[in-house]
């Protein structure tokens, strides 16, 4: 019995995770309210886990991070943990997230000496961060793909890094021309970290999730001209909290989400203009919010029953996940607040 136990134990600590052994598992993604922040955890069919950004500074965003991949997820530790950018509402967490649980393997787009947009907060929150990820960390960039363990008898999964440091994947040889790129209208230049953000691809056989942190509008841009770069998605976390100095509408054409899920706040994304993108396409997406944008009425927020935040004040952190079935056919989409679930059919073959 004693070597059994120690063998049981060996193997969650190899994938950080008390899944159970039988029937197979899929994959599952947790969008966790940060109040407009970020935190995505990817959870693989093997139990692998992949956490993208870690919301805001201080104690709240790290216990709910942490209290979802415990507690939901059932996770001992994070395996890989990507810091899309270093603006705060992304990072800030990650000090008390690593007191809370293991993280063993951190990635980001380089580490600058200095951060013009927040010359207060980011000297203090960098130190921690070099802290805690100390001979664990590592660059990515465009092309590179996180090894995950793939699944047994399961789809190929990948995590694929589409951009990063302003630069984007490149073009596939003999791809013809993006005829919707034409219609770009460029901005001014964004020399903020938001545009160096790593975006990622995630493939899971049919299924498709795009994450693309804070990218900003131009660099859109250039993940879709002169060809497409992505392809079809089933799965888009609007990008930037839904702000609309991104979601370049020639990006959401090509790439024709089928669900849009805004990790917004209260009082930040979910623009308005944004959901009018989305809304304006062919085939227009099921649209989710972790919040009721209070700024803007009730007819240009999503239906209430995909918001898993309504209410202004108290907020429970309510969040939404993702379970993608073990074939990679079809996902389901829950809404934590209500427990409403909606079921859809993946995309590619």
């Amino acid at each position: 019995m004693r070597t059994m136990y120690w063998i049981a134990s060996l193997t969650i600590l190899a994938i950080g995770t008390l899944a159970s052994a039988g029937e197979p598992r899929g994959l599952d993604i947790y969008f966790i309210d940060t109040e407009g922040g970020a935190a995505t955890l990817i959870v693989t069919p093997a139990g692998e886990s992949v956490l993208i950004d870690s919301g805001n500074p201080g104690k709240r965003d790290a216990e709910r991070i942490h209290k979802t991949a415990t507690e939901q997820a059932k996770l001992i530790a994070i395996d890989h943990h990507i810091i899309t950018h270093w603006h705060l509402d992304h990072y800030g967490g990650v000090e008390r997230l690593a007191q809370l649980m293991p993280i063993r393997k951190y990635y980001h787009h380089g580490i600058p000496e200095t951060l013009a947009e927040d010359p207060k907060n980011f000297p203090t929150l960098v130190k921690a961060f070099k802290h805690v990820a100390a001979g664990k960390d590592r660059r990515l960039q465009p092309g590179d793909s996180l090894e995950l363990k793939p699944s047994q008898g399961g789809p190929a999964l990948e995590l694929l890094c589409l951009c990063g440091h302003g630069e984007v994947i490149a073009d596939k040889p003999g791809a013809a021309e993006n005829p919707i790129a034409k219609d770009h209208k460029p901005n001014p230049e964004d020399k903020s970290d938001n545009a160096k953000s790593l975006g990622f691809l995630l493939k899971y056989g049919g299924f498709r999730f795009l994450d693309l942190g804070d990218l900003t509008w131009n660099i859109e841009y250039k993940l879709v001209h002169p060809t497409d770069k992505i392809g079809l998605v089933d799965l888009y976390q609007v990008t930037h909290h839904g702000l609309e100095v991104s979601n370049n509408p020639v990006l959401i054409r090509t790439v024709k989400p089928r669900v849009a899920i805004f990790n917004n706040g209260p009082r930040k994304g979910g623009h308005p203009q944004v959901l009018g993108t989305l809304r304006r396409l062919p085939e227009p997406p099921a649209i989710y919010q972790l919040h009721r944008n209070v700024a803007i009425n009730a007819l240009e927020n999503t239906e209430p029953e995909r918001i898993a935040n309504n209410a202004d004040k108290d907020c429970k952190g309510e969040g939404i996940a993702v379970a993608v079935a073990a074939d990679g056919k079809s996902y389901t989409v829950t809404v934590g607040r209500t427990g409403k679930s909606e079921r859809f059919v993946t995309r590619s073959p």
